[in-house]
Formats: structure tokens, sequence, C-alpha cells
């Protein structure tokens, strides 16, 4: 890979701090949150049919099933507290609310349990492998639950390296 530019070449993308509010939240509810919302009820269809139908050669689906759901309920909760509450508060560029502070703290604990949710799941998963008998909804499954993590750890990487530090520098003491 040349580590010079071609010439005409855009520079890189600006970085998490340089985009614009608007640019940012709609970066997190379209991209993350929308696939986040769409691929979870495949995601969750895909746990039960092969923990259904595997349960018995992995004793691990029946958990790796409730662990999806647990993270599934734990996302949704997630994405809708910062649409309804952290977004707005952004976009209106005014967040005086006394409350930001607890909604901050708030934020902050859902991406730990997140990041806890997602852990189990990957250990649950065995690090995503499929084993030899695993099939190709097995196979489905393990590349699903892969691509989600790689999403929700974005979006949290984004949250707390784009969101929290916007939200934290325009707070005003009440």
């Amino acid at each position: 890979m040349p580590d010079a530019i071609a010439p005409g070449a855009p520079l890189a993308a600006p970085g998490p701090s340089e985009i614009a509010d608007a640019t940012l939240v709609a970066h997190l509810t379209q991209l993350h949150h929308g696939y986040a919302r769409s691929a979870l009820p495949y995601v969750l269809s895909l746990l039960a049919k092969v923990s259904g139908f595997h349960r018995r050669r992995n004793a691990k689906l029946p958990a790796l099933c409730e662990a999806g759901e647990d993270l599934a309920g734990a996302l949704e909760a997630h994405m809708d507290d910062v649409e309804a509450h952290l977004f707005p508060a952004l976009l209106a560029g005014d967040p005086r609310r006394a409350a930001l502070h607890r909604e901050l703290g708030r934020l902050q604990r859902r991406h730990g349990e997140l990041a806890l949710y997602l852990a189990r799941v990957r250990w649950l998963a065995d690090e995503f492998a499929v084993p030899s008998w695993g099939g190709r909804s097995y196979q489905a499954l393990m590349e699903e639950l892969e691509a989600l993590e790689e999403h929700v750890l974005e979006h949290i990487h984004l949250e707390r390296h784009a969101l929290f530090p916007r939200l934290s520098s325009r707070r005003q003491p009440s």
C-alpha cells in the first residue's frame, strides 16, 4: 500500500469531533439505529431457529438465544432513550437542563451494559465460530451476530467520543 496520497484524491474524512451535530445525529440514527432496528428481528429469529434445531449439539445455544434477546432489549431501550432525550438536546443547541448530567451518566452506564451483553453473546457463540455440523442458518447467525457487534461497538465509540464531549462542553450549570 503506497504511503503517498495520489494527486486529486480526497483527503481523509473528518473525524467524529469535526462533523456537524445534525450530521452526527443523522449518522447515528440512520446508519447505526437503522441497521440495528432492521437486523434485530432477523437475528432473533435465527437465534430461535438455530437454538431450537441444534441445542442438543451445543448446550450453549439456549443461553445464547436468551443473551441475544437481552441484548436486543437493551439496545432498543438505548436507541429509544437517546433519540428521545440526548439527540434533541444536542440539536437544540441549548442543553442547560438539569437532567442532562443524569442523562449522560445513564448513557454511559448503558454503554457498559451493552458491552457486557456483547461479550456474553460472543462467548456463548464461541467467538462466532461455526462448527462443522452448523449448516447455513448457523453460519448466517454467526455472521449476523458479528456484524451486529461491530455496528454496536462503532455506535458506542461515536457516542463516547463525539456525542458526549459535545453535550458535556455545552452543558451549563443549572
